[in-house]
């Protein structure tokens, strides 16, 4: 704006308040001064258009409505359950443009195989997501599993009011009913993943279906043992968590999907009774029980593990020289239970995705946070990966899934 031909007297608003008057100034009336100095006119006429100026173009950005430039259904969304509201202070941080605290809570970051994965996965969602939504994300939960801990830090996270979106993993299904609940409650979104709790108000849930994934796992076993010729007399069931309805529901699938192709063949136990093979998920574990199982029951020469206890299955079998004599099969992936599949003591594994199932629900934080997207179906099933040692179609062999595996543990 250019200012010229001033007069030496100029009439300017004024809100006059006492002993405010300007030396060179008068007052007429109360809202206006007339001043003699064209100088100091001038910059107080540049000065008052700048503030009217200001005060008018930017009344909408100091409306007290600190949420109104935050999509409605971020700040209210309907569930099956019933009606979300935001948080204030997270509406507030979202318009501010800060950071958001997206937690991923889990049973044991120290957990071999899982802990590692979910960081990675983690990682890789938080570090993909930062274009659309400012986050900030952190792997919480104790070091092996522990429900007493694990349940004391998530009352310390709530409390806290340092977490805007929460991923949670408990030790078993609807575990964390309550706990969920008053994070909800308390306006923060939750996700869930690997064991689902569908009886609280989490917004979804991203992991397998356990017992599809163990039909797929026990259809391809009994391809292998058909396609090679291997005589298999009596199968075992084990897990590092029997009872936990994620291990029935894969070794039902498992033993589902094997008579699918040998109808009749021989189960030394069932879904519910499923050999403890260690609570801790260890592979010294797994030696320690599996082990001695074997030597009691010398009928049994093919042993489904429904976790990463199949690597210590694998160990076992190699190290008294039993190759060619007994298999196993099992889930997830580490560089033993691949060199296990080469050496073909290991039939089948599933990778179930840890890293897919740690950055699942830092994508649904954002889904959410930036655009009010939450899933239609909570049961958000993830793909499972099948690898065999020729791999094929839909498979992965060995050296692919070191490829992959290595890349997760780089983050």
């Amino acid at each position: 704006m250019l200012l010229t031909g001033l007069e030496s007297a100029v009439t300017v608003p004024y809100e006059f308040k006492a002993g405010s008057l300007l030396p060179n100034a008068r007052v007429l009336g109360d809202k206006f001064m007339v001043l003699k100095n064209r100088k100091v006119a001038t910059l107080l006429v540049v000065a008052s258009v700048l503030l009217t100026t200001a005060c008018s173009s930017g009344s909408s950005s100091t409306s007290s409505d600190a949420s109104k430039d935050v999509a409605a259904e971020v700040l209210t969304h309907t569930f099956a359950w019933g009606d979300f509201t935001l948080a204030t202070r997270i509406a507030d941080k979202l318009k501010a443009g800060e950071a958001m605290n997206v937690v991923v809570d889990i049973q044991g970051t120290a957990i071999p195989i899982f802990g590692a994965q979910m960081r990675a996965g983690m990682i890789r969602g938080c570090d993909a997501e930062q274009a659309r939504l400012n986050i900030e994300c952190r792997l919480a939960g104790p070091v092996t599993t522990n429900s007493t801990s694990q349940l004391a830090e998530l009352e310390t996270i709530l409390n806290g009011g340092n977490v805007d979106c929460l991923a949670l993993q408990s030790p078993l299904p609807d575990q964390y009913v309550d706990i969920i609940n008053k994070f909800v409650d308390a306006g923060i979104p939750v996700f869930t993943m690997n064991n689902d709790v569908p009886n609280s108000k989490r917004f979804g849930f991203y992991a397998l279906s356990e017992q599809e994934a163990g039909a797929i796992n026990g259809a391809q076993t009994a391809q292998l043992v058909k396609s090679r010729g291997l005589k298999i007399d009596t199968i075992a069931m084990g897990s590092g968590q029997p009872a936990g309805p994620w291990a029935q529901q894969r070794m039902a699938g498992f033993e589902e999907g094997y008579k699918s192709v040998f109808p009749d063949a021989k189960f030394f136990n069932d879904s519910k009774s499923g050999i403890p093979t260690g609570d801790n998920f260890t592979t010294k574990e797994v030696l320690d029980s599996v082990g001695p199982f074997f030597q009691a029951h010398p009928k049994v020469n093919l042993f489904f593990h429904t976790d990463q206890g199949v690597e210590g299955v694998g160990q076992i079998i190699a190290k008294n020289n039993l190759g060619g004599k007994v298999w196993t099969s099992g889930f997830n992936v580490s560089g033993p239970i691949l060199d296990s599949i080469d050496q073909g003591n290991t039939l089948v594994t599933i990778d179930q995705g840890f890293d897919n199932q740690g950055e699942a629900p830092v994508r649904a934080c954002v889904d959410y946070l930036a655009a009010g997207i939450a899933p239609s179906d909570p049961l958000q099933y993830l793909k499972p990966i099948v690898i065999t040692k020729d791999g094929g179609e839909g498979l992965q062999d060995p050296a692919t899934a070191r490829a992959r595996l290595e890349e997760a543990n780089k983050q």
